[in-house]
């Protein structure tokens, strides 16, 4: 055997320099509400490219969504049929126009969302109305800042105080930042 190995060696092509990507391409259309149709499931891309032809990379574990030759969206890929996979950041700048939407959206109800978001918008959305949906989003878009980690912990935090307003939550998530840069800067002392 291993002069057989030895002799067949010789005739093997050595192996590619760059990995193989073991997935299935598939081309799709970003429909109006910003979904792509893989098979029978709903995945999420950005707003901006609504109307757009794109590229889905079906993966065992995840799909990859590509426009322009950029990653543009990431999913865990379902095996399960008729689902809709949504990420919330994908639809900040279009409920920015339409802050009511935010009520109905198939991505805040989603349970990947920690519940205090819902508790907080549906406080802020008693006290302000309609200008709490908006005040609300712009808070939304501090995670693209600060990680949702932390908003998450500002929320929780404002949330014990029972004060559901946007000024508190950035001071809380400004307290939160500055003490992580300042534990940051002894670490490296």
């Amino acid at each position: 055997v291993a002069q057989m190995w030895a002799k067949e060696k010789e005739y093997l092509h050595p192996l590619p320099e760059k990995k193989f990507e073991a997935c299935r391409l598939v081309s799709c259309q970003v429909n109006k509400t910003s979904l792509i149709t893989v098979e029978t499931n709903q995945y999420s891309v950005p707003c901006s490219y609504v109307g757009q032809a794109v590229w889905a990379k079906m993966f065992v574990d995840h799909v990859i969504v590509v426009a322009q030759n950029q990653v543009i969206a990431e999913h865990p890929r379902s095996y399960e049929r008729n689902q809709m996979i949504t990420n919330l950041d994908h639809y900040l700048e279009a409920l920015l126009k339409k802050p009511r939407a935010i009520r109905d959206a198939h991505a805040f109800q989603s349970s990947d969302l920690p519940d205090v978001f819902r508790r907080f918008h549906r406080k802020m959305r008693e006290q302000e109305g309609a200008a709490g949906d908006r005040k609300f989003i712009r808070l939304l878009l501090l995670h693209r800042e600060i990680g949702m980690e932390k908003l998450t912990q500002a929320l929780r935090e404002a949330e014990q105080a029972q004060v559901y307003r946007y000024e508190v939550v950035h001071e809380i998530i400004q307290r939160l930042t500055n003490n992580y840069l300042q534990v940051q800067d002894l670490s490296k002392e």
